[in-house]
């Protein structure tokens, strides 16, 4: 029987597989990415999908769960997706055309990232409200 973290740990590994191995393929296509371009794409594309996890996440503990207005989580998301964009801009050393689209490419795994954390944690939360969910099914069909 595995534990919750292992469950956990693969539940996230195989989301950010399924959202970003996409992306990376794409990327290294239409991008026309050498191989060294491409891994490095891949690194910046796992980075931007967890900052948009680690941004799901500030958003609600600064909106303490849709109580309070979470607008002061913004400006430090924006300027760590600024710092994810300008190291990749540097590792890449692309046009600026073509770096412009490697930033569509970040925005997408942010995004996805931010996805993933928001049905994570809906799915924790009825996880945890099933057990009174059974049990107002059983009172119900009493």
């Amino acid at each position: 029987m595995s534990s919750g973290k292992d469950t956990l740990e693969t539940v996230v590994l195989t989301a950010k597989e399924h959202d970003l191995r996409p992306l990376a393929e794409e990327s290294r296509d239409l991008l026309d990415l050498d191989r060294r371009q491409s891994a490095s794409m891949e690194d910046f594309l796992d980075d931007a999908w967890f900052f948009g996890i680690r941004s799901g996440h500030a958003v609600m503990i600064e909106g303490k769960m849709g109580t309070e207005d979470a607008s002061a989580a913004v400006p430090p998301i924006e300027e760590g997706f600024q710092k994810l964009m300008e190291r990749t801009a540097e590792a890449l050393n692309l046009t600026v055309s073509t770096t412009i689209g490697a930033w569509s490419y970040l925005g997408q795994a942010w995004i996805a990232g931010a996805r993933f954390w928001e049905v994570e944690i809906a799915a924790r939360l009825i996880e945890m409200s099933s057990k009174d969910l059974d049990e107002a099914m059983r009172w119900l069909e009493e």
